[in-house]
């Protein structure tokens, strides 16, 4: 009778308007209460955040992620074999608004303006980070570029002229009292002697009045110092990861200040030439897909992109997937939905799930509640039959 008054009567009763004590039973009049108690054992106890984030991670395997890229693949090919299906993506692609390309460009550069997006600083910093952080010039590559360096910038002529700047009347001046100043007694003597003022001058002179014997010494001085192969040297040996982080900090930011204000200054250009593309580019893509056959993509390049796409996939999911859980699972809001879940139950289906639950439990009760009731029956037996003898 008490496991029975745990869940009936299912309603609360009423004689001549007066509320019977007891009705409903425990677990339909204390419902609510019920499943707040549930959703909260649950969540803080049975499917913790830390839980789900566990069992997330532990099937996040390179293989698991490899299935579903295969799937996902499989199901595009699948799509593109039907030359039905091709034919009305490349017409809903003819039938793109014109100006969709012009608009999704304009939108980017105006949050770059207005500083509302910082999509563009993203990627660049991605494209910093990812590209051109781990660029390497080859030797091939250095020699190229220490050769024009030399032929446009450190010619012969250049040189003559930037060495007669420096050698202006205001810098030997300054050279000689620098030497008054700083230089020890022998030293000092031995620039008194030879004229550092004098020499200056002379060489100035040659500079200027000379200037075809002055490059070819030059010239001569450049190569026995190997001045080409020791440019070389260094951009083949720079690394922008030895610089200290603070610097590269610095060039990253500078890159993106630089791409934000070309978009900004050549907007209209740049629009412009979006413009003037936008509908070669549709029908280009748009003969491209009826073009396309997947029988023609060779089996091991298939493969590769698999391979590829999941090594990208894993290592991101692998390096974010905490933080975006910690962000996800609060918002499923797993406690309001069991507690909204139970409370929409019907007493009925309370009592159903409960027994299912707890039916060895509830059983074991009533055969415990038996037990005791015979032994406490026996008990007042008992007592009653040695009560009556002591009475006669």
């Amino acid at each position: 009778m008490a496991l029975t008054m745990l869940f009936h009567p299912y309603e609360p009763k009423y004689i001549f308007g007066w509320h019977v004590p007891m009705t409903p039973g425990i677990f339909p009049a204390r419902r609510s209460k019920l499943s707040q108690a549930v959703a909260s054992t649950i969540t803080e106890t049975l499917l913790t955040t830390s839980d789900i984030k566990a069992q997330v991670e532990n099937l996040l395997t390179e293989q698991n992620i490899y299935l579903s890229v295969d799937g996902i693949f499989e199901a595009i090919l699948t799509e593109f074999r039907d030359i039905t299906k091709l034919h009305r993506l490349a017409n809903e692609i003819s039938e793109l608004s014109p100006a969709f390309l012009e608009q999704l460009v304009l939108a980017v550069i105006e949050g770059v303006e207005t500083k509302r997006s910082r999509h563009i600083a993203t990627i660049t910093e991605k494209i910093f980070d990812q590209i051109i952080l781990g660029l390497r010039i080859s030797r091939p590559q250095a020699d190229e570029a220490a050769a024009w360096i030399m032929d446009s910038i450190v010619t012969a002529t250049n040189v003559r002229l930037e060495i007669m700047r420096l050698l202006s009347p205001q810098n030997i001046a300054a050279l000689e009292e620098s030497i008054n100043l700083h230089a020890s007694g022998p030293y000092k003597l031995l620039a008194r002697i030879i004229g550092v003022k004098r020499v200056c001058y002379e060489w100035r002179n040659f500079l200027e009045k000379e200037p075809e014997q002055a490059e070819k010494i030059i010239t001569d001085l450049l190569k026995h110092f190997s001045i080409e192969e020791q440019v070389a040297t260094r951009i083949a040996h720079f690394d922008l990861r030895e610089l200290p982080m603070q610097t590269i900090a610095k060039i990253r930011q500078q890159a993106i200040s630089i791409v934000e204000e070309f978009l900004v200054t050549h907007k209209e250009d740049i629009l412009l030439s979006v413009k003037n593309i936008q509908a070669p580019a549709i029908a280009t893509v748009q003969s491209a897909i009826l073009r396309f056959n997947p029988a023609s993509i060779k089996p091991e390049w298939l493969d590769r992109a698999k391979h590829n796409m999941t090594g990208f996939v894993y290592s991101y999911l692998k390096k974010e997937l905490g933080g975006l859980l910690e962000k996800a699972i609060p918002q499923l809001g797993v406690y309001g939905m069991i507690a909204r879940k139970i409370e929409l139950f019907t007493p009925q289906q309370l009592e159903a799930v409960i027994k299912r639950i707890c039916k060895q439990e509830l059983k074991m009760l009533e055969v415990l509640g038996a037990v005791i009731g015979l032994w406490l029956g026996c008990i007042q037996a008992t007592v009653n039959y040695f009560g009556h003898q002591y009475h006669h």
